[in-house]
């Protein structure tokens, strides 16, 4: 498990300010103990998201006390990318927790190799665990998939006493054929309108003959 220090932040310490000295503002908080205000180094921040997902436990040691938490929100500035604010979920032991699972997928499925696209339907999967049983990730294997072939949710590795809160026969991910573009037909040539035709020359009279 990771463990990362904080640093009990004081009421009157003010966030703009600790962001100023490299530190990120956090809380953690769950149904089960009053809101804990702290103040993480930004650099062990950036250690920590680059090795965890939102459903890896987490140990945050404060003042000697440890908190097994999980990430429920993350603020970062759009520009500077700095984190402004963690939120981090302190579930109470014993007690069954409702969490999104992300996908990781391995393998190189044939379908795609004959041409097919990789749908991924559900990049992530909730489930619900005690929190010690609950994985960072599910491994879907793709290693095996044709053209129109998926794997479904009750085909994966789920660990013992993690249960999955979809539909069993739910596609995760699926090789779809590729698609042929038709051509569309050609649209019909009118026929040129016929040339109306020329009105017959009138006929040009006789010369009448006067008798003597």
């Amino acid at each position: 498990m990771i463990t990362v220090k904080a640093m009990r932040r004081p009421q009157h310490a003010k966030a703009r300010a600790l962001r100023r000295r490299g530190f990120v503002p956090a809380v953690l908080y769950g149904a089960h103990l009053d809101p804990v205000h702290v103040a993480l180094a930004e650099t062990d921040v950036r250690r920590l998201f680059s090795q965890i997902t939102r459903s890896t436990m987490v140990e945050i040691q404060v003042d000697g006390e440890t908190y097994r938490v999980f990430v429920k929100d993350v603020q970062v500035d759009p520009i500077t990318t700095h984190f402004l604010h963690l939120d981090f979920y302190v579930p109470e032991a014993g007690r069954a927790l409702e969490i999104a699972i992300p996908v990781k997928l391995t393998g190189e499925a044939p379908g795609v190799k004959a041409g097919g696209v990789l749908e991924v339907i559900h990049s992530e999967i909730p489930v619900e665990a005690l929190p010690e049983k609950i994985p960072p990730h599910i491994v879907v294997d793709v290693s095996r998939l044709g053209l129109d072939e998926a794997v479904l949710v009750r085909d994966l590795p789920w660990p013992e006493g993690v249960k999955p809160l979809l539909p069993p026969e739910d596609a995760v991910v699926v090789v779809v054929p590729p698609r042929v573009e038709v051509a569309a037909p050609a649209a019909p040539v009118e026929a040129a309108p016929a040339a109306p035709e020329a009105p017959a020359a009138p006929e040009a009279k006789k010369p009448e003959t006067k008798s003597a």
